[in-house]
Parts: C-alpha cells; structure tokens; sequence
C-alpha cells in the first residue's frame, strides 16, 4: 500500500513539474524579473544572492549583435527554457536603436548589413505595422535563437518563456509575434509560449496589437508588467491620423463626399476636418523624417549600410499584451540623473511584485 502511494505522489508531483500553466504566476514572474535583472551585474534590495530560483539553470549566453543586443537561454527544471532579452545598454547605437522608430509593415525583407536577406513576418494582418529598430536588433538574432530552440527540442523541452525587461521587453513580444508565424519547418508547433515583459515600449500599431491578441488572450496569455510610474512603457511617441483608423470611416468618407448632406454645411465639416487633420499628418512626416531617415543615416555609420521596407505613414503606437499594473515605487534618490529611471529599474519591478501584487 506505502509503494502505491509514493508511485501516485511521484506521478502526480511530475505532472506538476512538468505543467506550463497558462495564468499569470508572481513567483514565475518575480523569477524572470530576477533574469532580467542578472545583466545589471547588481543584487536587488533587500534580497541575497539566491533571488533566482535554483530550479533555473544559465545555458548559454550569445555574443554582442551589431546593434549592441544580447540574450540568454536559461533552462527551468526539466521541461522548459527561458529566453531572456536584454534591454538597451550605454552604448550609442542600443539608443538609437529605440530611436529608429519609424514604422514599416509587419511582414516584408530586409537586407542585413552583410548583405543578407532576412523575411520577417510579425502580424497576418496587412495593416500592421511595427517599430523598425527593434525589428532590426531581433533579426540580428533570430537564426541563433531558433538554432538553441531546436537542440533544446532535440531533448524533448517545448515549453518557452520569453522575457526581457524595457528593450529585451518589447522584443520578447515581437520574438513572440515571430513565433507565430514561422512554419513547422523552421519551428516545431510542439513549441508553447508565455511571455512575461517588463516595462515594455509599444511595439507596434493598432492593428498588429489586434493580431498579437488574437492568439495570445485566451489560450496563451502574454503579459506585460508595468510600474504605472514608468515613463519607459509610454514611448514611442503616438500620433493617430483618419488614414491609420479602420475603413469604412467617416473621416475618409468626409472627404469622398460621400455624405449627403447640404453643400454650405459640408464645406464648413471639410475645413474644420482639414484644420485638425493636417497638423497630424505633418506631425507624422516630420517623426517620419526624423526617427526613420536621419536615424537610419546615423545608425548605418555604426554598423554598415542595410536595407529595410519603405515607412508606413502611421505612428499609432500601442502597447500589447495581459497588462499587470503595479503601484508606482515610493522612494527615490538625489541623484538628478539616476532619478529619470528609478521607477524604471527591474529590481523595483521586482520588489512591487513582491510586495503589492
């Protein structure tokens, strides 16, 4: 009878080992904060060395991409992985990484400083777009990455977390999106996600956040955790004009004539529409110009000419993802400087988890 226990309380212990549960989790949560925070090379307040549990295990670690990305692949327990993505360094050309942010379609080439051609595909929807920058520091990376999923699938690991915090966060939803999308052939659908982001920028726009919710709501929620004192998930900069919004629009239709109204009172609508529309289509040009063109002279000086698709008239930014709000961090510091960021750092992040959630 004591043999047949402890064979029931092995089986049922493995099989909860081995469970990828689909539902927000603060002990995964304040773990994966606790990787991400392992790039600072810093301890979190309050909290010894032994932050991280010991069932997640440090793989391998990649080498420096052209635009100054980084990740790592950690392995929890028996059945799961961990990709961990880091977030925007000292160094000039991570910055101007987040800067490139002119929008392009969510599936199109680009051509890689090397010369080598890349096809990403980030959304079905042909009228999603998303941040050109970080869609080029993810491609740096993605055969590699793909590469350690396959030979962590060679010994029977399907379950993926995906995690980064500030950068590594947005690119951990776009890495997600990108998982998607990619045939049997070059990634198993055995293959299951969770994505816990922290302190992510907005992605993309409306309608690539349309299409990432589409298969991540329900059955394999990706969660994104923000201090609601955080400036950082705030960015980029959004600016919506009638061109960016769903068709049929009114807006579109003002200006077709379509509407059958008295010629007096449509000449009126038109110019009060017009004298709120082109200050927004300006604004969008001149972002345009300025995060996409000049942005892109600047980061090709650093890592070699390249190649992307044309710039989408949109800058619609919004976030994506289950968010997980925490309450803002209470102290701060003297230091001016450090002060910009200190809602910001990841072992906050942690210590809200901890303490508020």
């Amino acid at each position: 009878m004591k043999t047949k226990l402890i064979i029931a309380y092995l089986l049922i212990s493995n099989l909860g080992f081995s469970q990828f549960n689909s539902g927000f989790d603060k002990q995964e949560a304040m773990n994966l904060v606790a990787i991400c925070n392992y790039w600072l090379n810093g301890k979190i307040k309050d909290v010894d060395s032994t932050y991280i549990d010991s069932t997640y295990k440090l793989l391998y670690e990649s080498k420096l991409y052209k635009m100054d990305n980084r990740w790592q692949l950690w392995q929890k327990g028996e059945k799961a992985m961990v990709i961990n993505l880091r977030g925007t360094t000292r160094k000039s050309i991570s910055w101007l990484e987040n800067f490139y942010a002119a929008m392009i379609p969510a599936e199109g080439n680009l051509i890689l400083p090397d010369g080598q051609k890349i096809h990403y595909k980030y959304a079905q929807n042909p009228k999603a777009s998303v941040h050109v920058g970080w869609t080029m520091g993810l491609s740096f990376m993605m055969s590699d990455i793909l590469a350690h999923i396959k030979e962590m699938n060679n010994k029977g690991i399907y379950n993926i977390y995906i995690t980064g915090h500030s950068q590594g966060g947005v690119l951990a939803h776009l890495l997600r999106a990108a998982f998607e999308y990619f045939p049997d052939s070059t990634l198993s659908k055995k293959n299951k996600f969770k994505v816990y982001a922290f302190a992510s920028p907005k992605p993309g726009n409306l309608f690539f956040a349309y299409d990432y919710a589409s298969y991540t709501s329900l059955k394999n929620p990706s969660y994104t955790i923000i201090n609601n004192s955080d400036w950082v998930p705030q960015l980029p900069f959004s600016v919506q004009s009638p061109n960016n919004m769903s068709t049929p629009n009114p807006f579109l239709s003002l200006e077709e004539n379509d509407f059958k109204i008295p010629l007096i009172k449509r000449i009126v609508l038109k110019r009060m529409y017009k004298s709120l529309k082109n200050p927004i289509e300006k604004s969008q040009r001149r972002l345009k110009k300025r995060l996409g063109k000049k942005m892109k002279k600047q980061i090709s000086k650093k890592v070699g000419e390249f190649e992307t698709p044309k710039y989408v008239q949109d800058f619609t930014f919004v976030s994506v993802g289950v968010p997980i709000i925490l309450d803002a961090w209470k102290e701060s510091t003297d230091d001016k400087i450090m002060n910009l960021f200190w809602q910001h750092l990841p072992a906050h992040y942690y210590q809200l988890l901890q303490k508020d959630y």
